[in-house]
């Protein structure tokens, strides 16, 4: 009998994902071109366990592979979003609105798995609500911006949140590799098409840019959402999501010490009250040994 893996792994693939904007940063290069190559390397890389294994892909019956399909689109649009916000705001905002993700998967299990939730819940949602909206309404620089870069992190974290909640399901019955492989290379064709429609730029870069893409397809998504997942499956897509929001705090810390990047006090405040509120719901279900997932 497969033992389910512990919950504290969340934390390693958290280690791997905060990185993300660190490396988008550090590239010159359109949104949809780093989120596209970043998707055919993981595609590229899972390829390999997937072969070394012989895992047969046409054991995934067809409903899942529409699942897998819809998931890619989720994280498709999902990078679109959210590596674009990291050009127009902080690394700080950026990564908390997009690691709200907890509060629309509590939703979407609400409405399409009739898990309504509890009064802290609603209390936390509304907290972190307003907690969004301080950051969503601060301005560093072009005011204008910062808020279509804040709205742009926030529509990451509801795509995002129905990549986990189509992952939950397919977990049950198709492979860590499988799924992960499927979904990271549906990603990459609706990305592709994305750019070609919007003419984006797909050639002349350099080597060094490539080498990072390479680095944040390894470390952030096989390693990192590749282990998302594998969690998946044992621990549901609440519990993973409401992993995530470790990822400000570490980002906010590279960003500071590799970008020198000092995040505006209304924005770390309204960080702090985001956090705060999912602290409050993680501690409040522990307490009562209440399902999160």
């Amino acid at each position: 009998m497969q033992k389910n893996p512990p919950q504290y792994l969340v934390i390693a693939a958290v280690l791997f994902t905060s990185s993300s904007s660190i490396f988008i940063r550090l590239l010159v290069m359109p949104p949809l071109v780093i989120a596209f190559y970043r998707m055919v390397m993981s595609a590229a890389f899972l390829a390999v366990p997937l072969l070394l294994k012989k895992e047969n892909l046409r054991t995934v019956g067809r409903r899942d592979i529409l699942l897998c399909v819809l998931s890619g689109l989720a994280l498709a649009l999902h990078f679109a979003t959210w590596i674009a916000s990291l050009s127009m705001t902080t690394v700080m905002a950026s990564t908390v609105l997009v690691s709200s993700g907890p509060f629309f998967v509590a939703l979407f299990n609400a409405v399409i798995f009739r898990k309504k939730p509890g009064k802290v819940l609603i209390l936390c949602l509304l907290a972190a609500f307003a907690g969004t909206l301080i950051i969503t309404t601060g301005s560093g620089g072009d005011a204008q911006a910062t808020l279509l870069g804040n709205m742009l992190a926030l529509a990451g974290a509801v795509t995002v949140s129905f990549y986990l909640i189509i992952g939950q399901e397919v977990r049950k019955r198709v492979s860590t590799a499988a799924y992960s492989f499927l979904v990271y290379a549906a990603a990459a064709v609706f990305l592709l098409i994305m750019c070609l429609v919007l003419t984006q730029p797909l050639a002349q870069y350099t080597a060094a840019d490539f080498a990072i893409i390479a680095a944040m397809a390894v470390v952030c998504s096989v390693f990192g959402h590749t282990l998302y997942n594998m969690l998946l499956k044992f621990h549901g897509a609440f519990l993973v999501s409401l992993a995530t929001l470790c990822e400000p705090l570490l980002a906010s810390l590279l960003a500071m010490f590799i970008l020198s990047e000092i995040p505006a006090v209304q924005t770390i405040f309204g960080g702090m009250v985001v956090m705060v509120s999912i602290a409050t719901y993680i501690i409040k279900n522990e307490k009562t040994k209440s399902p999160i997932n």
